[in-house]
């Protein structure tokens, strides 16, 4: 269980680093998972061309192969979606009630990210990030903006963006760097950061990441925002641009199907079905 004061640094900064979270065979176990799916998925990880783009791509995110990790074949990465304490109790510790989980995403990044958040609508969530080798300021360190979480914050600094004058077609160099930390991680350790906070990576590509997503549960009462739950949970994982066999690697029917052996996992599949996910 996380401590108060963790929980308190997530709500006031909007980000918490948990150093150690996983150990060296975990992390084995997990870099083996992830690069064997991303072979077995695409041929090889890192499929995209090896193209640096400076901004998020079409789909909303980061240039690289995206693949929902959820089958038999990866029983650790299957586990950390809401066996495990570690993620599925601590999203919602942090976000201050039950969530919903996505699936574990075996990520190989081929490009660069400008300044972005990972929700739109205002709905509390947040993402878990592990990095698979050790990451610098240098080699692709998530970089994030304190507090950009908190809505005044946030919409100060879409007003900034609008107006820097790149956004308008004008390169200008001397444009100050929006003020930021630099989280560096060596494997094991993990990033958890609010989704509306706003993060980059620069460099150090390729990348190898697993990730996951929680949204804060809704509740029966209110049918309008179980829709916008249910249609960001579906979003979050429906890679329409990447072609991979979707019958070897399904999102969520495995994953499902072993929730009679874990009564976390079978309370987060039981609100995945309300919501109508599954």
């Amino acid at each position: 269980m996380l401590t108060h004061q963790q929980i308190l640094h997530f709500s006031t900064f909007g980000y918490l680093t948990l150093r150690g979270l996983f150990s060296p065979s975990e992390m084995a176990t997990l870099r083996d998972e992830v690069t064997s799916a991303l072979a077995d998925a695409f041929g090889q990880a890192g499929t995209e061309p090896d193209q640096v783009r400076t901004e998020p791509d079409q789909v909303g995110g980061i240039s690289g192969d995206y693949l929902p990790l959820a089958v038999d074949r990866a029983p650790f990465s299957q586990s950390l979606i809401a066996d495990d304490e570690r993620t599925f109790l601590a999203s919602a510790e942090l976000l201050g009630g039950p969530t919903v989980p996505s699936v574990g995403i075996a990520t190989c990044f081929t490009g660069d990210s400008s300044w972005h958040t990972r929700l739109g609508p205002a709905v509390p969530g947040l993402a878990i990030w592990v990095d698979l080798e050790p990451r610098t300021a240098g080699t692709g360190a998530l970089r994030l903006i304190p507090g950009s979480h908190l809505p005044d914050y946030e919409r100060r600094l879409w007003a900034y963006c609008r107006a820097e004058p790149a956004a308008s077609g004008f390169a200008q160099p001397d444009w100050p760097e929006w003020p930021h930390v630099v989280v560096e991680t060596q494997p094991g350790d993990a990033v958890a950061f609010h989704a509306h906070l706003f993060n980059c990576a620069q460099g150090g590509t390729p990348r190898l990441t697993w990730t996951i997503g929680y949204l804060l549960w809704p509740g029966l009462g209110d049918p309008d925002q179980m829709r916008l739950v249910r249609d960001l949970t579906l979003d979050d994982v429906e890679f329409d641009h990447e072609e991979y066999d979707r019958d070897r690697w399904p999102v969520w029917r495995e994953w499902a199907a072993g929730a009679g052996a874990s009564p976390s996992r079978a309370l987060a599949v039981e609100r995945l079905k309300l919501l109508g996910v599954i």
